[in-house]
């Protein structure tokens, strides 16, 4: 079986990506061995006790890695205050150091620390050439080779691991002459420098793609995993969504990206990455730890099947238009009219401003009126076709036993053992107008759609699909990790005409709605708040980006059509942001640089005016609208 189909074929059943075993300090990286959990402390490098005592709040939530931020030889040196205090408080959690541009601060770091990230984007030359000849490209990656060697000698000697972290944003002008800003230019960068390291004896590595786009992480991981097998040296991986933010939308959103991935066998280090305090970001990284591992549980195991799509790119599953389902129509919503149970959660006042759910769930509920601006979906038992913005959800033994008429819309409400029987797939087959309403009922929900979509393929069904499943959960954080978790494995696939997350638990329906549109936004599927690309800070930062960031949303939230970066300093930055329209950029102490896209607009605004800049430039370039 070849690599590609082999990917295809785990599609259907949970198998984890053996990976080499790479050691970081006491922790051991890879194989079999538990998912590790990390963070990055945000404090300035040089504050010695400040840094300590981050690294120590991070480890006591949780943290099983601590990444330190060294951009120059003083910070680099100071790195062996920072190990030998936390050393002497008791403390061996390995510490990874974070180096960008410099070579020789790399050199120095991976001298005191356990591991040493790098980008091979900044370690490549600094040709501003968009053309490469062959030989002009081969010799561009020698000299890139030769900088590397003294680095990989001083990590030889001192058992130094190195991490190869490749952003989307900052991929070097050879890699983009010949791949482009691509998810397979991302995982050649990667590849690239694995064999200059390989090709030195040199093995103790661990590779990262990030990117604030899930989509484009998401492929990028899953190409980097096949093209690994291909070459017969699995490195382990490291996932993350950069800049993905704060609040619920930055957890959705690395949520997305990471589960959909740890799902399918792939990852043996997460960070959540959090505009936030550091700490904040270890307890949902440890959720999805908890969760992914229980499926090594999975019983729904070996399977012949293989995917019949391509599993490295986004192409949405053609299906039939109904209404406003399916088709070209935006992924759908559907929430309950009334609230079952009673709140058990307090709400939060910020960040609920979500559009009204596309169809409302009355259940046997039969109201006199129904307003005219909402469309309903009323279980059969109760349904009399009463109202013309009503629609009748039928289950399987409904289907079977009713004859309908051809050009009335139903719900069918099917699980996949319903799907597997001949009589109901030929039922369906015979109603033009149908919705499909797949519900997952076993402890894999992900396995139960993934085989329900391989049915409806094979016998060439294409009616709309909404994703059904029903939770019992109290906690928002809780809800808000185990819908993100399956309904987006799904549809950054292409899987999903809509969804409709059932919880029977106290979370309010207020809070529901904002966690459905979420999981579409975080998918990129439907946007329907302003999408604010910001990086969690580290030492870099030389404001505070939390208070700008949130400064920022209160003024731009109803922009919903806008994509606004947040950050911290122009080593990120500047690439993260690649395909954001605004960008507000930390360009020194207390200044801030504003761009349009890509192109810088204005330098070094003082801060406390740079976010009414931002807003008068928006206003400027004609896509400021009143909220």
């Amino acid at each position: 079986m070849s690599d590609d189909n082999k990917l295809r074929s785990d599609y259907f059943a949970f198998k984890l990506l053996k990976t080499k075993e790479v050691r970081v300090g006491p922790v051991v990286f890879g194989g079999e061995n538990p998912v590790v959990i990390q963070s990055m402390c945000n404090t300035n490098t040089l504050d010695t006790q400040a840094t300590v005592e981050q690294c120590i709040r991070i480890i006591k939530a949780g943290g099983e890695l601590v990444r330190i931020s060294a951009q120059n030889i003083a910070e680099a040196e100071n790195l062996r205050n920072i190990k030998a205090e936390l050393v002497n408080q008791g403390y061996n959690t390995p510490i990874a150091a974070d180096i960008h541009f410099s070579s020789g601060t790399a050199e120095i770091a991976a001298q005191y620390v356990d591991k040493v990230r790098i980008n091979p984007g900044n370690y490549a030359d600094k040709s501003t050439k968009k053309d490469y000849s062959d030989e002009e490209y081969l010799q561009a990656l020698n000299i890139t080779s030769e900088k590397l060697k003294a680095l990989i000698s001083i990590c030889k000697k001192y058992k130094t691991a190195i991490r190869i972290g490749v952003n989307h944003g900052s991929l070097s002008n050879r890699i983009l002459s010949k791949y482009g800003n691509t998810a397979v230019g991302m995982v050649e960068s990667a590849l690239e420098f694995v064999k200059i390291f390989e090709d030195n004896q040199f093995y103790d590595l661990i590779i990262s793609l990030k990117s604030s786009n899930v989509l484009t992480m998401v492929h990028a991981n899953r190409l980097l995993s096949m093209r690994m097998m291909q070459n017969g040296s699995i490195y382990p991986i490291h996932l993350g969504v950069t800049e993905a933010g704060n609040g619920y939308a930055g957890r959705q959103k690395s949520i997305a990206g990471i589960a959909a991935l740890l799902n399918d066998g792939i990852g043996d280090t997460i960070r959540v990455s959090l505009t936030e305090t550091p700490e904040n970001e270890i307890s949902i990284a440890i959720m999805l730890r908890d969760t992914i591992e229980a499926k090594e549980h999975n019983k729904l195991i070996e399977s012949k099947k293989k995917a019949w799509f391509d599993p490295f790119s986004y192409n949405k599953r053609t299906s039939a238009s109904v209404g406003n389902i399916g088709g070209k129509n935006s992924a759908a919503v559907i929430l309950p009219a009334f609230q079952r149970s009673s709140s058990k959660v307090q709400r939060s006042e910020r960040d609920l401003d979500s559009p009204k759910a596309d169809f409302l769930y009355l259940g046997t509920e039969k109201p006199l009126f129904l307003p005219c601006d909402n469309q309903y979906i009323q279980d059969f038992s109760a349904w009399g076709n009463e109202h013309s913005n009503c629609y009748p959800l039928i289950n399987n033994k409904e289907l079977l036993g009713n004859s309908l008429p051809l050009d009335q819309i139903v719900w069918i409400q099917l699980t996949i053992e319903d799907l597997n029987s001949p009589k109901s797939r030929e039922k369906i087959k015979k109603l033009p107008f149908a919705i499909l309403v797949l519900t997952a009922v076993s402890d894999y929900p992900i396995a139960e759609w993934r085989e329900a979509f391989y049915i409806l393929h094979q016998e060439k069904i294409n009616m709309p699909v909404i994703l059904h499943r029903t939770f019992d959960i109290d906690l928002v954080q809780s809800l808000l990790l185990e819908a993100t978790k399956v309904y987006s494995a799904l549809l950054l696939d292409g899987f999903g005409d809509g969804i409709w997350v059932h919880n029977d638990g106290g979370v309010p329906i207020d809070m529901l709605k904002h966690l459905s549109f979420g999981i579409l936004q975080s998918c990129r599927l439907r946007l329907t708040q302003t999408d604010y690309i910001a990086c969690p800070s580290c030492g870099r930062t030389l404001f505070n980006i939390e208070e700008r960031l949130d400064e920022i949303r209160k003024k731009t939230k109803h922009l919903k059509h806008l994509k606004i970066a947040v950050m911290g300093c122009v080593v990120n930055g500047l690439g993260e942001m690649v395909d954001a329209d605004y960008g507000y950029v930390g360009s020194g102490i207390g200044k801030v640089n504003l761009y349009k896209g890509k192109k810088l607009m204005q330098k070094n605004v003082k801060e406390e005016d740079a976010s009414d800049a931002l807003l008068e430039l928006i206003k400027e370039e004609s896509d400021w609208c009143d909220g």
